[in-house]
């Protein structure tokens, strides 16, 4: 089991959770619980990004690759609007504050975010099919991601869909992972 597939999406969900409990004054940042949530979501991230070149490179097409170019620009500007929510947050006595100091960072890459889920679930639908399994994968991850834009408190249970999505493509069973028997009977890595 690969479980860098996994961290991701559980540490959205562990994101989701201390936003709820970062919103329980009723405003949500600043303070230690903004910068943990936060934190928790950047690592997400990049574990995300980690996952679709892992897809990508198991794939090994050219509509994988597509769907990788897109995802990880979309995470780029993820990252960058998470770094921006931190930076704003630094030193800012209340939420209001915060919301004046967004006007000094702008976030140019914001209208590219949306490649990141749109490429994230192609590629999961990219590998259900190629390994013939799990074909409601893609439907848990394309959910997940539907509950974020309702809510954002809807984080917890997003992660945890697109947790249970990723499960199947973590699996080592491919066939890049399978050991094949040479001629003189050992077994090696087959590739």
């Amino acid at each position: 089991m690969r479980m860098t597939y996994l961290a991701p999406p559980f540490l959205v969900a562990a994101y989701g959770v201390v936003r709820l409990v970062d919103g329980l004054d009723g405003s949500h940042g600043p303070g230690p619980a903004w910068i943990i949530g936060h934190v928790l979501f950047l690592i997400a991230l990049l574990g995300f990004a980690y996952v679709a070149v892992d897809l990508c490179r198991r794939l090994r097409t050219i509509p994988a690759l597509l769907a990788t170019i897109g995802t990880l620009i979309g995470l780029v500007a993820f990252v960058h609007t998470v770094v921006v929510d931190l930076l704003v947050s630094f030193g800012a006595a209340d939420r209001a504050e915060m919301n004046l100091r967004y006007a000094d960072h702008p976030t140019p890459l914001e209208p590219a975010a949306p490649l990141y889920p749109v490429g994230f679930t192609i590629l999961i639908l990219l590998f259900a099919i190629a390994h013939r399994r799990a074909y409601w994968s893609p439907a848990l991850v394309l959910v997940g991601y539907v509950a974020i834009v309702v809510n954002l408190d809807l984080l917890p249970l997003a992660g945890l869909l697109i947790l249970g999505a990723s499960i199947p493509a973590a699996r080592e069973d491919d066939e890049e992972a399978r050991p094949t028997k040479g001629r003189n009977g050992r077994q090696h890595a087959g590739i």
